[in-house]
């Protein structure tokens, strides 16, 4: 049985590919871990486009290695394989491994843990994640192979039968047409096709996946049908360039269809077959090119065939870890990329090279045969020398990474770095700052007192002494900073879109702020409250004061507009009402605004959950404070990372209640429902009012303030999905208008946050920045 290198090759580059993709992700517009405040069009595409078949490739190479393993091995010794190498280090992973990249994520997500040893104990009692903090988080795919081995062990093991080598004869002759291999793609389109509409996202958890589950089962089987026989392989190789070729043409045809959406079955049917014809294209033209070229041995080959596997199951980690001190670093995009992949690959090959590959414990934890040898001795006898201690020139030889390797390396590392550190001109900067909020100092909940904010800066800022006007927006509920900043809402980002405003004359030179207001309960409702801090001192006094302290601000009410989105926009609207003499002009975009009846909706929403909420105060009435504190941060984090939108909802009302009205004589949590049968419904419509609504006491209040705003516009979608935002806004701009005061009501295309990119940059930037004095 003849090696084939090609293979090995192309599973080493398709993890390193890996690697690169990980890496990105905390510089993209997607949801990942751990999120850099600004995001790269560049690395978004990259995403996408080895997305498409980077792990469709590695399924295919995971059936080939299959093929030879049942060639080498019989079927009991290939079963205790599988167990040995999948199963053991996925339960390591799980426990060891994992653990620390969900430890950064709840901190980034403004958790609160003591450490990570107050957090550990959690994998074991939360539940599975996203709700609960037991994951297999990037290595989903090792209980995938597992599973699929396991499925297809019958298939397999009849196939090479005699009965099974007849059928299996056939379809090698079939798959030598080039017409047949350009067929491929059928059998994986036919699964989307039929299961995507049920099963849209790959949730990769196994168990509710099936769409995904089955796509990448059909990349396994083809790829052990295909590695029987070297004839198809050579046919691959001998076609390698037409399949290159529709590549590039699919990829085209892709990015065609994408700039002109449309909508319907047969569309999405059509969209489904060229996606899959794209991804067998590039798995063809890889498999290609690697038998061609790729097929032979080398000393970094066989290093690299045993350190993937550990590489794989550490760099994510690695990944977040730092990313988590690298993030809120002022440091351009670029240069934190290539230090988190440089710090990365060092940081694992130093764990594979100094400690993994030496202990045989780990080697097995890590998917790796035990040696029975010191490893520099089996080194040297894998290369034909004696086993005998190594010189400084052996070991450059026998080591891939050499120190001179190492050394051009870093090398390219600071080329790299150096290349894109500067900023072309012309562009504006995005800063992550962190300062003190004493205002949040003291709070029962523990939230922290250090926050991060976004800032950014107009280009002229660095070469000029010029001050100006500032724009403070404020996030929505559960929303962090770089959602607003990174591309997440409609690929809007905001220091491009600042630039091309600015750029384009459609607004003046601005500081734009986004502070942060996500914390354990999701969000603060912009009120002073003692089980959470002083979150309305926090923005009209902590985050004003720093800004106007270290940047070169306008430190005048009239210089400064106030915006937010959804609860963010409530807040900035009673904000900018109680503190005229602090802020001139304020943009309420899609603001949670109650009139009567959306209080009695909210009410009665509220009057449903009271119950469950009770009973779970009763399960704790027995709990010592320490384990209170754990279980409600246990129930709070499950509903706010519940799929369910009603379950996100139950955490929604919880934070507005600690925000608002706060119990401090009843045990932690300090939060409890007003109940039908002990409070009056007035009383406890004033209590889900108080923040929502009640817009007559604050307007009343703001026309006895002899300062007044510059501007005051209320903005909202026109098909957003909460009916009572509608209705309230209009009501409150009504409201307004009766008592004299002057505003301006806009109703933009869209949802809630639907098209909420463009109505950022179309409506609110532009607006709000013309509405500031001074400068």
């Amino acid at each position: 049985m003849n090696r084939r290198y090609d293979l090995d090759w192309l599973r080493v580059i398709a993890f390193a590919i890996l690697m690169l993709f990980h890496t990105g992700m905390a510089f993209s517009s997607y949801d990942w871990h751990v999120k850099n405040f600004e995001s790269s069009a560049l690395i978004d595409w990259l995403i996408v486009f080895f997305h498409q078949w980077r792990m469709p490739l590695l399924f295919f190479i995971s059936g080939a290695a299959v093929w030879f393993a049942m060639e080498k091995y019989p079927t009991w010794r290939y079963l205790r394989e599988r167990h040995t190498r999948l199963l053991v280090p996925l339960l390591f992973g799980m426990l060891v491994v994992i653990p620390p990249q969900v430890y950064c994520e709840r901190l980034y997500q403004r958790q609160t843990y003591s450490s990570f040893l107050d957090f550990y104990p959690t994998v074991f009692t939360s539940g599975s994640y996203p709700q609960g903090n037991l994951s297999w988080h990037h290595l989903w795919y090792v209980p995938y192979i597992w599973a699929f081995s396991m499925i297809t062990l019958p298939l397999f093991a009849w196939l090479r039968s005699t009965p099974g080598r007849t059928v299996l004869a056939r379809l090698q002759r079939f798959l030598q047409s080039p017409v047949a291999l350009f067929a491929l793609f059928v059998p994986s389109a036919i699964i989307e096709i039929l299961l995507r509409p049920f099963y849209p996202g790959d949730s990769n958890d196994l168990v509710s996946d099936w769409a995904n589950f089955t796509h990448k089962l059909s990349f396994f089987v083809i790829g052990f049908i295909l590695a029987s026989t070297p004839r198809v392989s050579d046919t691959i190789a001998v076609h390698r360039r037409k399949f290159l070729l529709a590549a590039l043409l699919s990829l085209t045809a892709l990015l065609v269809w994408f700039s002109h959406r449309s909508s319907g079955p047969w569309t999405a049917a059509s969209l489904r077959c060229l996606s899959n014809f794209h991804t067998w294209m590039w798995v063809l033209a890889a498999l290609g090119f690697g038998r061609k070229h790729l097929n032979f041995n080398h000393r970094f080959l066989r290093y690299s065939t045993d350190a993937v596997y550990p590489f794989y199951i550490l760099h994510q980690t690695v990944i977040v870890l730092l990313a988590m001190q690298i993030v809120y670093v002022d440091m351009g995009l670029w240069s934190k990329y290539f230090i988190i992949l440089a710090g990365m690959s060092l940081i694992t090959w130093g764990l594979y090279e100094l400690i993994i590959r030496r202990v045989n414990v780990l080697r097995i934890c890590f998917g790796l045969k035990p040696k029975h040898r010191p490893v520099a001795a089996a080194a040297a006898l894998a290369e034909g020398g004696p086993g005998l201690p190594l010189d400084g020139a052996a070991r450059a030889r026998l080591n891939p990474l050499g120190a001179e390797a190492a050394r051009k390396a870093m090398l390219g590392v600071l080329a790299v770095l150096l290349c894109t550190s500067s900023a072309p001109a012309r562009q504006g900067t995005l800063l992550p700052v962190t300062f003190k909020a004493p205002s949040l100092s003291g709070n029962i909940m523990g939230v922290a007192d250090a926050q991060p904010a976004a800032v950014y800066l107009p280009a002229s800022y660095a070469s000029g002494t010029n001050r100006y006007p500032v724009i403070y927006f404020l996030p929505n509920f559960d929303t962090p900073i770089w959602r607003y900043t990174s591309g997440a809402f409609q690929r809007f980002r905001l220091r491009q879109a600042v630039d091309g405003l600015i750029g384009r004359g459609a607004m003046r030179e601005t500081i734009v702020v986004i502070p942060n207001a996500l914390h354990i309960l999701g969000g603060s409702w912009y009120r002073n409250s003692r089980l959470t801090g002083n979150w309305e001192d926090y923005i009209a006094g902590d985050v004003v004061r720093f800004m106007d302290g270290r940047f070169r601000t306008i430190p005048e009410a009239r210089a400064r507009g106030l915006a937010g989105h959804g609860i963010g926009g409530t807040g900035a609207l009673e904000l900018a009402l109680k503190h005229p003499d602090i802020f001139g002009a304020v943009y309420a975009m899609s603001p949670a605004l109650l009139d009567e009846a959306g209080i009695k909706e909210f009410t009665a929403a509220g009057d449903a959950q009271a119950p469950r909420w009770e009973e779970l105060l009763r399960k704790w009435a027995n709990l010592d404070g320490r384990g209170r504190r754990n279980e409600f941060r246990l129930y709070i984090q499950k509903c706010l990372n519940s799929p369910s939108h009603a379950v996100h909802f139950d955490g929604l009302r919880l934070s507005c209640l600690a925000a608002g009205s706060p119990d401090l004589s009843l045990p932690y949590p300090h939060i409890a429902f007003p109940l039908p049968q002990r409070d009056a419904r007035s009383s406890r419509e004033r209590v889900w009012g108080e923040i929502m609504g009640n817009w007559e006491t604050k307007v009343a209040a703001y026309n006895r303030n002899a300062r007044r705003l510059n501007s005051i516009t209320i903005e909202y979608g026109r098909d957003d999905e909460y009916e009572w935002i509608r209705r309230g806004s209009g009501y409150v701009s009504r409201l307004l208008d009766t008592m004299g005061v002057p505003n301006t009501l806009t109703v933009s295309d869209g949802g809630h946050d639907g098209t909420l990119g463009a109505r950022l940059e179309t409506g609110m930037l532009p607006r709000l920045s013309s509405a500031l004095r001074g400068g």
